[in-house]
């Protein structure tokens, strides 16, 4: 009883089934022929051939109808379309009416709304309205063309999922990646591995992120590289957000900034990087813990900027900069450039500059504010501007060793620099001045009022870390 029971449910869903299926329609075809010997199923369709299912229709030159199998074969000038919005075009056409699916072959030209794809083969399923390319594709949309080797196209949502080699190219910019996600309408793009982001003015690098092309703003993390292709500074970091017409950026997470310096780079690290690209020339902004270096000048402070088009770098509370074996600092400092080698410093407020003559002895030079003049990123002079103090080692001819020191008060002087050594003090006024013989001193009160030495390795080796995370070493 229960076997039969069984048997008449699987029958009843059976011609269920069978009902539920909507069975291809032939509207027109100039021939209609059978050939018994070679398929019995088989009707041969030849001269404007016109068939519908569902609420598409299909016209060719000739077909092949499968009544049994709901299946039309189709051949020459191929045309399948579902209202204005959907047209498929190719040579060579296999529909299966009971999946809705249509695989289209050689010179295919599939248009939905204002989207134009042409490739070799492309599989679309009604049904579920999404189209599928695994041979390269070409895809025009309004102001920009696409390309990928293979991918999917969802018509309900107008958008692509392109794998393999894609490129996207508008008027302003190309993009390019391995995998990339996009929704033709937003103009939004979702990217993973190997992506690329240029225009004419940088170029950028990143294995992940999201590009908004018609709010022009981007954010891209895990390698990111910025190649600035007006100055060609490089801007490495883990993330990066993009806005402002593509124009301002935020950095953070192991950021480094390399900047072209005449046969030399400078390099900054901090927190954050802030970059603003504008007509009047480029802004950096690097805060909290900025860290620079380069071939002749290692720095630190809270925060600096720097404007490339003036060649002024700003540093901000409580800086420290070393040039040669002399530590500068002061409550601010500003570094100006030209023809990107080092022109002038001018320490603000509280200056002071050291340097070591052995691990217990320095010469120390302090004043209210200082000029630090360069002659070839070398330091040649410093003037002292009010309340200037002095102290400094004098050693033997073979500077083998100090045999005295002079301590000097003026409220002003020039101090002028040889060989990296302090060569002679000019004053503006006359000095207090004396000279102590080695003998005579205890060395713990020869150190002027706001000395402190800092520690140059912390600073270098945090840039090298990053120059050695990023290969540049």
């Amino acid at each position: 009883m229960n076997r039969i029971l069984t048997y008449y449910i699987y029958s009843l869903f059976s011609m269920l089934s069978c009902v539920a299926q909507t069975q291809i329609e032939i509207i027109n075809s100039d021939k209609i022929s059978f050939n018994k010997k070679n398929n019995k199923d088989r009707q041969v369709l030849t001269g404007n051939v016109k068939t519908k299912h569902k609420d598409h229709f299909m016209s060719c030159d000739s077909a092949y109808y499968y009544a049994n199998e709901n299946k039309i074969e189709a051949f020459s000038r191929v045309h399948i379309w579902q209202g204005d919005s959907l047209s498929l075009k190719g040579d060579y056409l296999i529909y299966l009416g009971n999946n809705q699916l249509a695989e289209i072959k050689k010179n295919v030209r599939f248009r939905h709304n204002d989207m134009n794809l042409i490739s070799k083969q492309l599989k679309y399923n009604f049904k579920l309205k999404k189209g599928l390319f695994d041979q390269k594709a070409l895809i025009n949309q309004k102001n920009k063309s696409l390309r990928s080797n293979k991918g999917t196209y969802y018509t309900s949502k107008e958008k692509f999922d392109f794998y393999n080699e894609v490129v996207i190219e508008t008027e302003k910019e190309s993009l390019s990646a391995d995998t990339l996600y996009y929704w033709l309408e937003n103009e939004y793009a979702l990217f993973k591995s190997n992506a690329s982001i240029e225009n004419n003015k940088i170029n950028v690098k990143a294995q992940s992120g999201w590009v908004n092309q018609k709010k022009e703003k981007a954010f891209i993390n895990n390698n990111v590289q910025i190649t600035d292709l007006q100055n060609n500074s490089i801007l490495r970091a883990d993330t990066c957000y993009l806005f402002n017409e593509m124009n301002h950026s935020i950095s953070y997470g192991n950021t480094l900034l390399s900047i072209p310096l005449n046969e030399d780079t400078l390099h900054i690290t901090a927190d954050t990087l802030l970059q603003k690209k504008r007509a009047e020339g480029n802004l950096i902004k690097a805060y909290p813990r900025a860290n620079f270096k380069s071939i002749n000048m290692v720095g630190f402070c809270d925060s600096l900027s720097y404007s490339t088009n003036e060649e002024n770098l700003f540093l901000n509370k409580e800086p420290v900069i070393w040039l040669d074996q002399f530590q500068f600092t002061s409550d601010s400092i500003r570094i100006i450039l030209s023809k990107k080698l080092i022109k002038m410093a001018y320490l603000n407020k509280n200056a002071f500059i050291a340097s070591e003559v052995d691990s217990n002895l320095f010469n120390q030079i302090s004043g209210e504010n200082m000029k630090a003049y360069f002659h070839e990123n070398k330091l040649s002079s410093i003037e002292v501007i009010g309340n200037g103090e002095s102290i400094y080692y004098v050693e033997d001819e073979k500077k083998i060793e100090a045999i005295g020191v002079n301590k000097i008060i003026c409220s002003d002087m020039n101090i002028k620099i040889k060989r990296r050594q302090i060569d002679n003090i000019n004053f503006y006024k006359k000095p207090d001045a004396i000279l102590y013989p080695m003998s005579k001193i205890n060395i713990n009160e020869f150190f002027l009022r706001g000395f402190i030495w800092k520690d140059k390795s912390n600073i270098d080796n945090v840039i090298q870390h990053k120059m050695h995370k990023y290969h540049l070493l």
